[in-house]
């Protein structure tokens, strides 16, 4: 049961940070950054949501993954985190839209 009531919350942290993007943010961020929307837990309640950018998309991921690594050294405490980046229209991606780059 807990799994599930993990799974369950990731996706509504996930389905509530969609919800949140509006069209003047959508428009500022085609500027090049990653934005991480990172949600503190405790006991499984939302306590405080942060907003972070970064330049790339491997920053992004790193820095939730630590930050969900912190919060689990705290009892009763966790978080959760979502990296996007709004592409406008007709914009490419670059090598820091990737995650692993190939040599």
């Amino acid at each position: 049961m807990s799994l599930l009531r993990a799974v369950s919350l990731i996706l509504l942290v996930m389905i509530s940070a969609c919800s949140m993007v509006d069209e003047k943010k959508v428009s500022d961020s085609s500027k090049g950054h990653w934005t991480l929307e990172f949600t503190w837990l405790k006991n499984d309640k939302p306590v405080m949501i942060q907003s972070f950018e970064y330049a790339s998309r491997g920053e992004c991921f790193n820095a939730m993954y630590t930050m969900q690594q912190d919060a689990k050294k705290v009892r009763h405490e966790s978080g959760a985190g979502l990296c996007y980046k709004a592409f406008a229209e007709g914009q490419e991606r670059t090598a820091n839209d990737v995650l692993a780059r190939y040599r």
